[in-house]
């Protein structure tokens, strides 16, 4: 090759390369990235109440390996290499009294600093620029006027907030310029922190999906959860649409027949319970899951009503709704709830006829009340944060009055049942059809339907501000009603409250309280009302995420349901999920069938004597207790249940101890191993000490014993009976 062609090749390359680095460096500094820049992590010291910042990994991974009282609350923001032009050394200090560092970019500064007692040089940190300019942020520094410690942020809205929740810090200023985190990567989730997402968004961990988590990290998971395919309570499934008998599935036959276990399954909700545990256990979208049985809580109808509620498409319908509208807009989910002819039987909103006071007729107000004092707004007016506002004597301001249920009752007047039920027979009940309305005999299948001359088409006033126009349609007023009540300003930290408290904490912080109920008003789009948003900023909260063990009033108590799957997911049974409600029944939460539409437990229970907030404390007594801890034996020593005779296919519900047995020889293995399935890696030494010591007094060729008394002490731990 001649040497012109040489050098022009070699002019090509080297333009090329020109030209990539020139493009790289540009999108790099577009997505806030910098090649020579490193990740400045940021711990919580719990105990101290203290904040650490390192660009040492090595820091990094001693603390991690540390625990508590240090959480990892991720990268804070990235510090430039030193050498890069205009950046400056930011030094460190030890403050032994307050348990704190501090930082300093000016050299000035830290001569000052050096000469105060109390104070530990400790050199330099990492870099910094005392000037912003392009891609640069901000840091800000905060001053503890009662501890004497700083904290430092990158987040403008986390230093306001800070000063504005916390009267003893100041705003410094900013201390030094960094670059974005933008593009560090994220730390893998440890066993425990695994287990924990688990306890909290799913029906209990098991190893696989831990495992899953682990590989992922908590966001990618729930957004892969975010995008399973929905399991549902097929229609093709619940078919019978009678609430009758039929010759092809009625009581009045042979117990082996066909037509008996039609009517077992289609005419009682045996099958639906044991559906919704056969998704408890197996379901891919276990977040889905979660979620609508919490919904499921808040938004209720129940068995206890009458048959018809009894009846497994009625009731399967119904909770299809909670499941398609989980991770979508809360307006809808409301508005399909509503409208549904399940809500309109269960709280007497179907068939409510306009009011007529010649013939001293009201309209019914039982929805009206439920759907704003359960459902939505709650009966105080709510700060952001949860906590009521008080009026000037000190007292919370009520969310609605006795004249706001009687308008809003007249909105919900003039629906009747969707068309397709039977006119004779018990299907049409005794009163249900007037002759001065045309009310649809009952069925629910579709959306409830407006009847003639039904709805009270009079002006109304609600909340002594929102006019809802007289002539308006029952469809409009129904519609306005919705829309009014998911516009009010209490729904966002009401439905946090619930949420939090169903999945992740009884006791959560006025500040995780706000955070949720901020990303319910505002998903960072300008949409009110998105469910997963919520859901992401509930999930992958600091409070949420980070150790509890030094946070006393973390966490719940497992409510029934969630003992009895997070043990049946633990001990990775085989289940057809058939009966298996007997269990948490038993505890005083019987799946589907909730006592009222208060739910199961008082959704403001507190612990006697205590401040504390314990809602599923509200069925914890003598009897449940005695309830919980027979479910572990029966499951542990005797197996589990037997295939329900009546359904050929039945399989019952079944563990494998072998593969425990195998571990059994030695104490330490079994407990390690019931460790990680049941507590996630954190059970107490005290704890597993005296589990080995329980298991090596079995003799060591009685495997099954020893693995049965292993596993039913450990599940009647208070650690393993609640979950934090």
């Amino acid at each position: 090759m001649n040497q012109g062609r040489r050098r022009h090749l070699d002019d090509r390359w080297r333009d090329l390369a020109t030209a990539v680095l020139i493009a790289v460096s540009l999108a790099c500094l577009l997505l806030g990235i910098h090649a020579h820049a490193s990740p400045a992590y940021r711990f919580y010291n719990v105990a101290r109440n203290t904040h650490f910042y390192t660009t040492s990994e090595g820091e990094r991974d001693h603390l991690l390996k540390s625990g508590p009282p240090f959480q990892y609350e991720g990268a804070a923001f990235s510090a430039p290499s030193g050498e890069e032009a205009s950046a400056t050394a930011v030094y460190r200090f030890w403050r032994a009294a307050s348990g704190s560092h501090f930082y300093t970019a000016s050299a000035e500064e830290r001569d000052y600093v050096r000469g105060i007692s109390g104070y530990a040089y400790e050199g330099v940190a990492f870099a910094a620029f005392t000037g912003g300019g392009t891609g640069r942020i901000p840091v800000y520094r905060l001053y503890n006027r009662d501890t004497g410690a700083h904290f430092y942020t990158a987040s403008a809205p986390e230093r306001d907030w800070v000063v504005r929740s916390f009267a003893s810090y100041a705003d410094e200023g900013i201390a030094f310029y960094a670059y974005p985190a933008t593009g560090v990567p994220a730390l893998a989730p440890s066993s425990y922190d695994a287990h924990r997402l688990l306890a909290q968004a799913s029906f209990g961990p098991t190893p696989a999906e831990a495992a899953r988590v682990r590989e992922l990290g908590a966001t990618r998971w729930v957004e892969e959860q975010f995008a399973q395919p929905i399991s549902a309570y097929p229609d093709s499934r619940y078919d019978h649409l009678s609430l009758d008998d039929s010759p092809t599935c009625t009581f009045n036959s042979d117990h082996t027949s066909a037509e008996y276990r039609c009517a077992l399954k289609q005419l009682t909700l045996l099958q639906v319970q044991a559906d919704f545990f056969s998704n408890a256990l197996y379901a891919p979208d276990q977040l889905r899951q979660r979620v609508a049985w919490a919904l499921s809580q808040l938004l209720v109808v129940s068995g206890m009503k009458d048959p018809d509620m009894e009846t497994a498409h009625v009731m399967a319908r119904f909770h299809n709704i909670l499941f398609e509208d989980a991770f979508g807009d809360f307006e809808r989910l409301l508005y399909r709830v509503a409208i549904s002819p399940q809500m309109g039987h269960y709280l007497d909103a179907v068939n409510n006829d306009r009011p007529d006071a010649s013939a001293g007729r009201s309209a019914n107000e039982n929805f009206a009340r439920e759907i704003m004092q359960l459902f939505t707004i709650g009966t105080v007016e709510l700060k952001a944060d949860g906590s009521p506002i008080l009026d000037g004597s000190g007292q919370p301001v009520p969310t609605y009055t006795q004249t706001d249920i009687k308008a809003l009752a007249r909105v919900f007047t003039g629906w009747t049942y969707p068309p397709g039920g039977k006119r004779d027979g018990k299907a049409d009940k005794p009163g249900t059809h007037h002759s001065n309305f045309a009310h649809n005999p009952r069925h629910y299948v579709g959306e409830m339907v407006t009847y003639p001359n039904g709805h009270d088409t009079d002006g109304k006033l609600l909340f002594s501000s929102v006019a809802f126009t007289a002539g308006q349609s029952a469809q409009a007023d129904f519609a306005q009603a919705i829309h009014t009540l998911f516009l009010h300003p209490n729904v966002g930290p009401y439905l946090a409250l619930h949420l939090i408290r169903q999945l992740v904490t009884s006791n959560p912080s006025p500040a995780y309280v706000a955070r949720v109920a901020g990303a319910f008003n505002d998903n960072g789009q300008g949409k009110r009302g998105d469910m997963k948003a919520m859901l992401r900023a509930l999930l992958l909260d600091p409070e949420a995420r980070s150790d509890p063990r030094f946070n006393l009033q973390a966490g719940l108590l497992k409510e029934p349901v969630l003992l009895v799957t997070n043990l049946l997911r633990a001990l990775e049974v085989q289940s057809d999920g058939i009966y298996v409600d007997k269990w948490p029944r038993r505890m005083g939460q019987h799946v589907y069938y909730s006592p009222s539409v208060f739910n199961y437990y008082p959704a403001d229970y507190k612990l006697p004597g205590t401040s504390l907030a314990a809602p599923q404390f509200g069925i914890h007594n003598a009897n449940t207790v005695l309830a919980r801890e027979s479910f572990i034996y029966d499951l542990v020593y005797n197996g589990g249940l037997s295939p329900y005779s009546k359904f050929p296919e039945a399989i019952g519900t079944q563990w494998d101890i072998e593969p425990w047995k195998a571990l059994a020889a030695t104490p330490t293995q079994l407990v390690d191993r019931i460790d990680e399935r049941l507590f996630g890696g954190i059970m107490e030494t005290a704890m597993r000490d005296t589990l080995v010591e329980a298991i090596n007094a079995v003799p060591s060729n009685k495997p099954d014993k020893r693995v049965k008394m292993a596993l039913y002490l450990a599940a009647n731990a208070y650690l393993y009976q609640t979950s934090r």
